[in-house]
């Protein structure tokens, strides 16, 4: 059985790594958390005592699931020796150090995975990126759910997704992805609403380009911080891809 590596061991960390023991398609072996007893939580693992280590785990995927600072530290020591799934896309909004990872893939030969997460249609943005002219992504949350100290309702950012990644690090990670995958953090726009009423997150995707228009809109209920109910499963069926390693009809 294939063995992961987890760098945190919140709601997306945890749901992975018992969906991989429950329908075994991998071995969550290694973990790290800064809380060690969220890590200690997973039964089985070897605790790390600090997320650097997990690049010399020999684990077959290293997964990220914490923070933007913690991609910053693991991605290029994981990266010269196996693959990475980073589900803070945020970190990618830093254009020198997206460019030098993709340098290490390179020289390297590995990959640096990015989910689709709480979100659809992220092959279609990726396949269609040369002929897309303007790609709007907008995310409507209870401000509970978007980490705000304050009271909060309506428009909170409407500008490029760069600045929004800078703004909400922990609460854009979709919208980076759009903008990875399609026509860039400057280029992509961004939206960010508060709704007091609301516990649904709910993510719009509009998509203009030659010949051809997509509205795209996912809501899901809230059951974390900053978590959706579907990201957990997609996370987990994401990884789940990632390994498999059987003869059978291909999402591709």
């Amino acid at each position: 059985m294939k063995k992961i590596a987890l760098v945190g061991c919140g709601m997306i960390g945890s749901y992975i790594a018992k969906s991989a023991a429950e329908n075994k398609f991998a071995d969550a072996a290694f973990v790290y958390d800064a809380d060690p007893e969220k890590a200690k939580a997973l039964q089985g693992a070897h605790v790390l005592g600090e997320p650097a280590a997990v690049a010399d785990t020999g684990a077959d995927l290293v997964i990220e699931a914490a923070t933007a600072q913690a991609v910053h530290a693991i991605a290029p020591q994981v990266l010269k020796k196996t693959d990475l799934l980073v589900f803070s896309i945020t970190s990618l909004a830093d254009d020198d150090f997206r460019e030098s990872l993709r340098e290490i893939c390179r020289n390297h030969k590995t990959r640096l995975y990015i989910p689709h997460g709480a979100i659809l249609g992220l092959d279609g943005i990726f396949d269609g990126r040369s002929v897309l002219e303007s790609v709007t992504i907008k995310t409507t949350k209870n401000p509970n759910n978007l980490g705000l100290k304050e009271p909060a309702s309506g428009v909170l950012y409407d500008g490029p997704t760069r600045g929004a990644c800078e703004e909400f690090p922990r609460n854009v990670n979709v919208h980076a992805a759009v903008a990875v995958a399609g026509i860039g953090f400057d280029r992509t726009h961004s939206l960010v609403v508060a709704d007091p009423q609301t516990n649904q997150m709910t993510h719009e995707i509009r998509v203009k380009g030659q010949g051809l228009e997509w509205v795209i809109s996912i809501t899901s209920r809230a059951v974390g911080a900053v978590t959706g109910s579907y990201t957990p499963e997609s996370a987990a069926m994401t990884v789940r891809r990632i390994l498999a390693s059987d003869y059978d009809i291909v999402l591709a």
